[in-house]
């Protein structure tokens, strides 16, 4: 019964931030407040490597499905709660209220629902597929299913896939740059449909156009339950999670190597295998697993303890976001392990460059493992 339940929890944290946003002035933060109980929570939880059991599959769905409406739920209460205003009491600063509601739809935007949105792209329905696609509207990223199935999944750990942080590269750099590769992707990749259908610019079948207007109707939603200020926000709240999404999407892949053209194996994706990330993820941090059967339902995927392993999430994207700590504590030891115990021979040429680009110790050459 546990494995149906657990991921009630991720709902549990959607309703903490709709319930913040109906009560006002400090209760807004309530959804980010959540953050800091899972990181505690992880810090004291050990590794899970136990497989779910689900025997019913469609019963294992609704929360999934229920995202969809409590994400809705979360921006219109915050927007509702922008035109009735923020509720502080006389004389407090409304500013910080603020602060705490739109780091809250920040938040919880990106990591309970990322997941869900993922794990819907990868369904073989329709309505599953529209759904996780609408979902996205909310980070204005509507086209984020399309190279991550049809680029990152095939090449990721190589340079073309736009997926995998370099090594060296610090977060922000990397938001930027594959926010920009993205965009680029999806603009040429729709010029190529255009120009092979004869088709103008403006005309409704235009997927750039109808990714537009469906992320813009999410603002003028939130515009017309609590006036400019909500859309305003809204809007704000949108472009950063699309950023944090990103910074979410760094600590995947962050440094690993494969050649062109093999086969994706078990050390080419890091895994974060804490109770709490399997679940607040929905399993998607048994992420080799994901890699290696991109069909595979959520309940579906195996802990892979003989993968690299990073430390937990919570911990992973704060210390990303402080490079020097992110370098220091976690990549650098991370990768010196990857290429010393689990990188091929190839795969080592590689890490070997990389390193030196990076401006990091030859730790190859030092343990006697160049070639």
């Amino acid at each position: 019964m546990m494995d149906y339940l657990r991921y009630y929890i991720v709902s549990l944290m959607m309703l903490i931030g709709i319930v913040g946003c109906l009560l006002g002035g400090y209760w807004l933060w309530a959804g980010i407040s959540t953050y800091g109980v899972l990181f505690i929570l992880a810090l004291l939880s050990k590794p899970d490597h136990q497989p779910r059991v689900i025997n019913h599959p469609l019963i294992a769905d609704i929360p999934l499905y229920l995202h969809l409406i409590l994400l809705m739920a979360l921006f219109a209460a915050f927007s509702w709660r922008v035109g009735v205003g923020i509720g502080v009491p006389a004389g407090w600063p409304t500013g910080i209220a603020l602060i705490g509601g739109i780091a809250s739809l920040v938040w919880l935007s990106a990591a309970p629902n990322v997941p869900v949105m993922h794990e819907l792209w990868h369904r073989r329905d329709t309505f599953s597929r529209y759904a996780g696609k609408f979902m996205t509207a909310f980070l204005a990223d509507l086209h984020r299913d399309i190279p991550h199935t049809d680029t990152h999944h095939l090449h990721l750990g190589t340079p073309e896939d736009a997926d995998t942080a370099y090594r060296g590269e610090n977060v922000y750099h990397f938001m930027w740059r594959c926010t920009v590769h993205n965009y680029q992707t999806l603009w040429a990749n729709e010029k190529k449909r255009r120009i092979a259908l004869d088709m103008p610019f403006f005309n409704i079948k235009n997927l750039i156009l109808w990714e537009i207007g469906i992320a813009l109707l999410i603002p003028v939603t939130a515009g017309l339950i609590g006036g400019w200020k909500a859309a305003t926000l809204v809007f704000l709240v949108q472009v950063i999670t699309k950023f944090v999404v990103e910074a979410l999407n760094y600590l995947q892949h962050y440094g690993l190597l494969r050649v062109p053209g093999s086969a994706i194996e078990v050390q080419h994706a890091w895994n974060h295998l804490n109770w709490w990330d399997r679940v607040v993820g929905y399993e998607i941090t048994n992420h080799i697993d994901h890699h290696r059967d991109g069909f595979l339902r959520f309940d579906q995927l195996k802990p892979r303890p003989e993968a690299p392993q990073m430390p937990n999430v919570f911990v992973c994207i704060i210390s990303a976001f402080i490079p020097p700590i992110w370098f220091k504590a976690i990549a650098m030891p991370r990768l010196k392990n990857w290429d010393l115990n689990f990188a091929n021979a190839a795969e080592r040429t590689l890490a070997k460059e990389a390193n030196r680009r990076a401006g990091w110790p030859d730790w190859l050459a030092e343990a006697g493992q160049s070639n």
